[in-house]
């Protein structure tokens, strides 16, 4: 009984152990639910650990896939940046998938919303009214 106790208790331990080794996305640019006042420039993904970036979508609203040139990594990395398109107003989805040095594959997804940008005060604007 203690050897069977013994073997239990290791087993969980090794596959807890497993379980936290994985990579995961820690940061991200746009941020998960992030309202943005404008297009961002960059799409900007941290991961816990170095990870090969295999698959990255972008989805506007509609479902439709936006174009801004991913290519699967082959190198690994813990930060990966990419250059975005200008995006119109609505509600964004990003879907990643990596592969941990373990050759385990996780994936993840996220949304953020492109607002239209407000306008600036035009000199016309602030004439208009008066500062007493």
């Amino acid at each position: 009984m203690k050897f069977i106790k013994t073997i239990v208790i290791s087993a969980t331990m090794i596959f807890s152990f497993a379980a936290f080794a994985h990579s995961g996305l820690v940061k991200s640019s746009p941020a998960k639910n992030e309202m943005l006042q404008g297009s961002p420039q960059v799409l900007a993904l941290t991961f816990s650990s170095p990870v090969r970036l295999v698959k990255l979508t972008l989805k506007d609203g509609g479902g439709n896939d936006i174009k801004f040139g991913f290519k699967p990594k082959m190198q690994s990395s813990n930060q990966f940046s990419l250059d975005l398109p200008q995006l119109t107003p609505s509600s964004y989805s990003v879907s990643w998938m990596i592969m941990g040095e373990d050759a385990h594959k996780m994936k993840g997804q996220f949304n953020f919303m492109v607002h239209k940008a407000m306008a600036k005060a035009t000199e016309h604007d602030h004439a208009s009214h008066s500062h007493d």
